[in-house]
């Protein structure tokens, strides 16, 4: 029976907990901006959709009407904040080194995929000790679409030399759920991320934690992986 070849991982929330970063940054952005800081409970029911729209929302939230408007224009304020706080407190979820290490021995290719701006992707994956482990990784602005487009997963699939329906998507949202089935490829959501207010019920499989990854993977794989000579589809 097949392994999957690639495994694509979402970043804020499933591979990472960026949360209070984010939400430090949000919060001198709009501190600067004579509006109250959001708190990093709201954030984390923000995160997901990219560093503009989490902007937008914190402003809209302060009760800003040119919400959308104001954060295009305070956008590089806010991204010179993040880059001040990339790796104060963000955190590695506990087993992600574990569960990335058995994939590559099972033979998986890994890659990264996140809404979060390209720019700040690998020097946060280079001060937490991620990006060896990793042969690619794209941010939310690196193509120019993100998820939940079907684009980056498609992007990584073929850098990877394989199909998408030969990979499998690990997030924490409907975002990543929407991309995942847009590319035609598997997706399995890990419940320790950001309890975002869309449902997640549509995933292939939805775990506590990375604990349970490789052996969820393992044992699912003659369902989402079967192999076409022990079906007897051979070419």
């Amino acid at each position: 029976m097949k392994e999957p070849a690639l495994v694509i991982f979402d970043l804020d929330g499933t591979l990472v907990d960026s949360a209070p970063d984010l939400a430090e940054a949000v919060g001198r952005t709009l501190e600067e901006l004579g509006l109250p800081p959001p708190g990093e409970a709201r954030i984390r029911a923000w995160v997901g959709h990219g560093a503009r729209q989490l902007l937008s929302s914190a402003l809209a939230w302060a009760g800003r009407p040119d919400a959308s408007a104001l954060a295009e224009r305070e956008f590089e304020r806010f991204m010179r904040h993040y880059g001040d706080c990339l790796c104060l407190q963000t955190r590695v979820y506990p087993g992600a080194f574990e569960a990335l290490d058995a994939l590559a021995q099972q033979g998986a290719e890994l890659a990264v995929c996140t809404n979060k701006p390209h720019r700040y992707v690998e020097p946060l994956l280079v001060a937490l000790g991620l990006a060896p482990r990793f042969r690619a990784w794209l941010g939310g602005d690196a193509l120019p679409t993100r998820k939940p487009d079907a684009a980056p997963l498609l992007w990584l699939a073929r850098d990877a030399g394989c199909e998408a329906r030969d990979g499998l998507m690990v997030g924490d949202s409907r975002t990543d759920i929407l991309a995942a089935r847009a590319a035609g490829m598997p997706v399995v959501v890990l419940e320790h991320g950001y309890p975002a207010q869309e449902p997640i019920d549509d995933a292939d499989g939805r775990l506590p934690g990375f604990a349970a990854l490789p052996d969820w993977i393992h044992r699912c794989r003659s369902t989402l992986w079967p192999d076409p000579l022990e079906s007897g589809r051979a070419d």
